[in-house]
Order: structure tokens, then C-alpha cells, then sequence
């Protein structure tokens, strides 16, 4: 089956675009880095990376002791180490996209490995000399690109998103709660509230944090394309806080995992500010962002659309156009999770917590008798006595600043729009197939959720959805729902690595809520288009697949 949809044709000014920062920037070439030069290096990406097969030996497993000798005849790396790096996840192949995970960049690897091998550790200056500089030098870049005054901000290089969004937790507690630092939350009430579509890291702190999550944290619904609902937030929100219950940290959402959903930040601070004015709230709720995956689009902020240089295709243009207020909200955040190992192509582990005023720092801070044998007049040029972290690695930091300042917002702007049109290129041939519903289509991102139903000659596949949305109670229906998710399930199984890798998800969407606020969550597939290296080539050839299931499930 071949379709034609002319509004998202690659146009020939994008594609040369495309095509020079991939040679670049992702094409491992050892004449532009010619550390690819390295024996073990350029042996490994000759022969490539291989898929892991369910009998293969794994002579790993074998090994149990450290060996007795010095290895000093060798000239390259332990055997199983490279055959471990052989059959590792290949984050290369233009048919990886099953999650936010994407291969790194070349300036990125290479920063990395420069702060690999100078080793400083950014928690003190007199551990990392100029190191210390240049994450603050990328922390205003970074607070630039947001909207955020960039004298005023400032952030922590940290290990990963769950860590960011676990510093907007503790913020938010640390200022409601001043002497929660050395006395605890016992006998403290209040409520944290987050949004049902949130990443599992959102709930996950909470335990790590001690909370009672039953009788603390409010979970706002989302509406039927997993954004927060603003009247289900607002709701919740005034009744805490007239009834002077404390709301330390509000966590919204820019980019969920599975359907790219984006909250509506500059409507929840506005929310939120009016309902500390109505109720006199003495310490405002903190305000965190886990914008983990979606924090690449703050690159078109300021971009120029009626020129469109890059020449995005119509279809994603005028999407992308349309989000730029949500995009621009972000500026209203308290704080922020950026990881550059997602969207950035930068080497895990790349994540960066920003934090609107520097000030706020000071709410994290720790007795200082406990950092003793550090020079006290130097503990402030880092955030030693504010940091989760007893050691902070440069990687991250090196390998985004490079991959910033070397691929530059334009390479970005690129490298983004590649994502967001492969991505609605797949929505478009999506839609056209009469047996498949995209889920929250609206949402402009590099995820597609889709949902396959059992052919039939009468199947409507959006009254089958909206059927399923409406579900109020237990019967038939839920049958319904089960019957065409195990179709699905099987489907998938069938074709599983074959063309695209797509991951299968237990929730996409969602039923109507009760009046308990409960729902039935439905299962779907999701691709994820952060890949570099995927074309619209095998797309075509992903959509092939699905259709010639659904003929073969017809005869």
C-alpha cells in the first residue's frame, strides 16, 4: 500500500540540512574524529553490533574471579568486554525506536571521553579546577534557550531524570517545611501533587522521600490526550489550600514518555498564584517540570517560521508554530529536569536540574559542620552543601556542552524536526489504515501511540475508541476492550523486530473517570523518533508490514 501526503514530503532544503549535520556530527567518520581510529574502536563499528539470540552462550557468565596476574602484554581490551559492547542495545539501527533512547552524537562522545580522562568530580571546585566553569557556562546557555534569566538562574549536572525530578520533590518540601532538612516530616500534613500521565520517577521519589503516598499525593486526571486537566488541578489545588493544607511541589509534565503529552505550565502558575492570593498562602508551592524528553524544542523558540530556513514540510511547520506558547511556558517553571541522553545525543548518563532562582539553593543546604575537611571559603563556588550527590562526574556536562556548542541551535533545529516529521509522516499513513486509531495525534512530539483493532467489515475505528474512552462501568464493553488489545498483542508478537522495533504499552489512553476518580487504563504500541539515523525509507516499510498482517488476517 503506498500513499501519497504532500504536506509532510521532505522538502529539498531540509533534506541537504539533514544531510550535513548527520555527516557531521553522527556518522562516526574517523577523517572528521579520528579517534574512531583506535584498533578497538574501528573493529567494533566495521563489524558492528550484533542482536542478542535467546541460545547464545554467554561466556560472561562463567567468569567469577579476578584474575591473579597483571595482563601486561596487552594491547587492547578484555575479549568479553568488546563481545559485551558487541551485543549491546543497537542504538544505531535506523529501526531502534521503541523508547526515549537514541544513539549520541560524535562532539558529545568526545566530550565525554575528555572528561573521562581528566576525571574531575564538579561537587567541589578544588576537585575539578575550570570543570566547575564550564558547567556553569552550560547552565546559562541552558537557562538562556529556556527563558530564564540567565544572572539569576542556576542548575545541577546530575545522574539522571529520576534525580531531577527528585531535587523539584525536595525543593518544594525544604521550603515549606524549613527544618524538615534535620527534623523530618513527622506529624507534617500536606499533599504533593502530580499528573496520572507522569513518569514513574514522579511516584518512585515519593517512596525514596518517605511520603505516604495513599494519603499525601494528589494525582490529577488527564484529559484524552494525557495532558493535565486544568479544572481537575484547580479543583484540588483550592480546596488544599483552603482548607490551609500545604502543597509543597506541584511536578507537571513537558513531553510524557509514551504520547508526548505537554502540560499547560503558564496556566498552572496561574492557577496556582491566584489561589495563594485567595487563600493567603504564605509559601507558594514549588513548581517542577520533568521535561526530560521534550526540553529540545525550547530551540524554536525563536525561530523564524515565515522563513523557515531549515525548511520544515507544512505539516509539521504549522504543528510546531501552534505550540510555541506551551513551548514558551516552560519560563514559569520554579525548576526543571533537562536530560541531554534523550533528545540532547549525548552518552548516558547527561541530565541537568535547572533552577530558576539561584537563591533557592539556599533552601537545600546542609548544616555545615558536615563538610568540615573542605576548604570553607571555597565551598561556595559549587553547590556542595545543597547537592543530593557526594560526587558529581564531568561526562554529562562536557559531552552536552560539546554536543551544544558544535551542533549550535541550528543543528538542533534539525536534528528535532527530523524527529517531529518522521513522526507525523507514521501518524499520517497511520490514519489512512482502516483498522488503526493514533492515539492523542494532536500532540505534536516524536512518539506515535497507535491502537490496532480485529478487521471486520463493519469496524469504525473511531466510534470503536470513543467507545472504549466512554466506558462508566463494568460489562460488555470491557470485553470489547480486551478482545481487540489481545488482537493487537498478538499482531505485534508477529512482526516484533522485523521492520521497525516498536515497544507495546500497557497504556496509551485511558477510560472515562468514575466518580471515585478511577479509570481502566487501554494498551497500544508506541514508536519513538529520536533516532538519527531513521528515514522515511523504513517507515514506508514499517507500514508495509502492518498492512499485509491485516490482509492476511482478512483471507
Amino acid at each position: 500500500m503506498s500513499r501519497s501526503f504532500p504536506t509532510h514530503a521532505l522538502t529539498t532544503t531540509f533534506a541537504q540540512q539533514y544531510q550535513t549535520i548527520r555527516q557531521h556530527f553522527f556518522d562516526r567518520d574517523p577523517d572528521r574524529w579520528p579517534v574512531y581510529r583506535t584498533p578497538e574502536l574501528a573493529h567494533w563499528l566495521e563489524n558492528g553490533m550484533h542482536p542478542v539470540v535467546a541460545d547464545t552462550a554467554n561466556p560472561l557468565s562463567q567468569q567469577t574471579h579476578v584474575p591473579e596476574q597483571s595482563d601486561i602484554s596487552a594491547t587492547t581490551l578484555p575479549h568479553l568486554a568488546r563481545q559485551a559492547a558487541t551485543y549491546s542495545k543497537d542504538w544505531t539501527s535506523p529501526r531502534a525506536v521503541e523508547n526515549v533512547i537514541t544513539a549520541p552524537c560524535d562532539p558529545a562522545i568526545h566530550g565525554a571521553l575528555l572528561a573521562t580522562m581528566a576525571n574531575p568530580n564538579l561537587v567541589y571546585s578544588e576537585y575539578a579546577g575550570m570543570s566547575v566553569e564550564l558547567e556553569k557556562t552550560l547552565v546559562r546557555q541552558v537557562a538562556n534557550l529556556i527563558g530564564y534569566d540567565p544572572d539569576q538562574a542556576t542548575g545541577i549536572v546530575t545522574q539522571g531524570g529520576t534525580f531531577g525530578n527528585l531535587y523539584g520533590y525536595l525543593m518544594g518540601l525544604r521550603k515549606q517545611f524549613p527544618l524538615s532538612g534535620q527534623r523530618g516530616l513527622q506529624g507534617q500534613d500536606f499533599r504533593m501533587i502530580n499528573s496520572l500521565a507522569g513518569h514513574y520517577s514522579n511516584m518512585t521519589n515519593l517512596g525514596l522521600l518517605g511520603i505516604d503516598i495513599p494519603n499525601q499525593v494528589l494525582r490529577i486526571k488527564v484529559d484524552a490526550n494525557n495532558r493535565l486537566d486544568l479544572d481537575d488541578f484547580a479543583y484540588s489545588l483550592n480546596h488544599c489550600l483552603a482548607e490551609k493544607i500545604p502543597v509543597p511541589t506541584i511536578l507537571l509534565t513537558f513531553g510524557t514518555t509514551d504520547t508526548f503529552a505537554i502540560d499547560d505550565i503558564e496556566r498552572v502558575y496561574q492557577i496556582t498564584t491566584q489561589a495563594c492570593q485567595r487563600f493567603d498562602t504564605s509559601v507558594k508551592p514549588h513548581i517542577h517540570v520533568d521535561a526530560a524528553v521534550g526540553w529540545p524544542l525550547v530551540m524554536f523558540n525563536d525561530y523564524d517560521f515565515a522563513a523557515n530556513p531549515i525548511g520544515i514540510n507544512a505539516a509539521t511547520l504549522n504543528k510546531l508554530q501552534a505550540l510555541i506558547p506551551r513551548i514558551r511556558g516552560l519560563r514559569f517553571a520554579d525548576s526543571i529536569t533537562i536530560d541531554f541522553q534523550k533528545w540532547g545525543f549525548v552518552p548516558y548518563t547527561a541530565s541537568l536540574v535547572m533552577f530558576k532562582q539561584h537563591t533557592d539553593m539556599e533552601h537545600l543546604k546542609q548544616d555545615p559542620h558536615y563538610f568540615s575537611y573542605f576548604e570553607s571559603s571555597k565551598t561556595q563556588q559549587t553547590h556542595l552543601q545543597s547537592t543530593i550527590e557526594c560526587s558529581r562526574g564531568a561526562a554529562g556536562a562536557y559531552g552536552s556542552y560539546c554536543a551544544l556548542n558544535m551542533l549550535g541551535k541550528r543543528g538542533y533545529q534539525t536534528m528535532i524536526a527530523h524527529s517531529l516529521q518522521n513522526a507525523e509522516y507514521l501518524k499520517a499513513h497511520l490514519d489512512a489504515l482502516p483498522h488503526c486509531k493514533v492515539v492523542a495525534g494532536d500532540n505534536l512530539g516524536p512518539t506515535v501511540a497507535f491502537r490496532l483493532y480485529q478487521p471486520s467489515p463493519t469496524l469504525d475505528v473511531n466510534a470503536m475508541f470513543q467507545q472504549e474512552q466512554t466506558l462508566h462501568q463494568v460489562g460488555a464493553r470491557i470485553d470489547s476492550i480486551t478482545q481487540h488489545s489481545l488482537f493487537h498483542r498478538q499482531h505485534f508478537l508477529a512482526r516484533q523486530g522485523k521492520k521497525l522495533q516498536t515497544n507495546w504499552v500497557e497504556s496509551i489512553a485511558h477510560t472515562e473517570f468514575d466518580s471515585n476518580g478511577q479509570c481502566l487504563f487501554i494498551p497500544g504500541e508506541k514508536a519513538v523518533f529520536l533516532n538519527p539515523y531513521t528515514r522515511y525509507t523504513h517507515i514506508d516499510e514499517f507500514v508495509a508490514s502492518i498492512c499485509t498482517e491485516y490482509t492476511e488476517q482478512l483471507v
